[in-house]
């Protein structure tokens, strides 16, 4: 999927496109789509069932029924990281049509990506052994933490990395690229940083196999370059 198609895929507001004037007083199509992205966080944070729905009606919003079910796919699963798309994507300046379509390009884009990365840990990693999270399991397993990291994702939240994986691991080609930032996004945080919604926790999907550079970033630098983040 292009950037381009990916854009050409949502259906965006007629009015908004014309540059109509528009009731006030009814949400357009664009508003819908962004306050059923809030929702949808809201409810995989409590955990709720009705997130299927809310999942379901998001795709339903991209003309391509491929890209709907893949962008449906992925907001279902346990370990999304949708609460981070918000935060980083769906600021104030994304509240017009030509900036949600943009958006929705994004989260299509964003969605493909973490589908394939799944994919591809488990095929080449093993999902129950690859990061400290059992990737087979669900959103409320228990987490098992004996060190200083408090499973926040601050310091996963950047553009890339150096994608130095440790001897004798290899990646899948594009993997070296995506941890780079090179991906199809424009990348805000690293997209193996998956979430535990109901917990409010972050974690590395392929924790036990990250790049040497991740590795080296320790407990002293947490807290220099994130006070108060780091378990005493």
């Amino acid at each position: 999927m292009s950037r381009r198609s990916g854009c050409s895929n949502f259906r965006m507001s007629e009015d908004v496109l014309n540059g109509k004037n528009q009731d006030m007083t009814t949400p357009s199509r664009d508003e819908r789509f962004l306050g059923h992205i809030r929702e949808a966080v809201r409810e995989r944070r409590k955990g709720s069932h009705a997130i299927f729905d809310f999942s379901a009606t998001v795709g339903e919003n991209y003309e391509s029924k491929r890209y709907g079910l893949m962008v449906t796919w992925a907001l279902r699963d346990p370990f999304f990281p949708l609460s981070l798309f918000e935060k980083h994507y769906m600021g104030p300046s994304a509240e017009t049509g030509l900036k949600t379509a943009a958006l929705a390009q994004q989260l299509a884009l964003f969605c493909r990506m973490f589908i394939r990365i799944r994919t591809d840990i488990d095929r080449y990693f093993h999902n129950s052994d690859v990061t400290c999270i059992d990737l087979d399991g669900d959103g409320d397993q228990d987490v098992f933490r004996d060190q200083w990291c408090s499973l926040c994702g601050v310091c996963c939240q950047l553009t890339g990395t150096v994608p130095d994986p440790p001897r004798p691991v290899r990646y899948p080609g594009y993997w070296y690229a995506w941890l780079a930032g090179d991906g199809p996004v424009l990348q805000k945080f690293c997209p193996f940083l998956f979430e535990l919604p109901r917990k409010a926790l972050y974690f590395c999907a392929i924790h036990h196999v990250k790049p040497e550079t991740c590795r080296a970033y320790g407990r002293e630098d947490c807290l220099k370059n994130h006070p108060g983040m780091a378990r005493v």
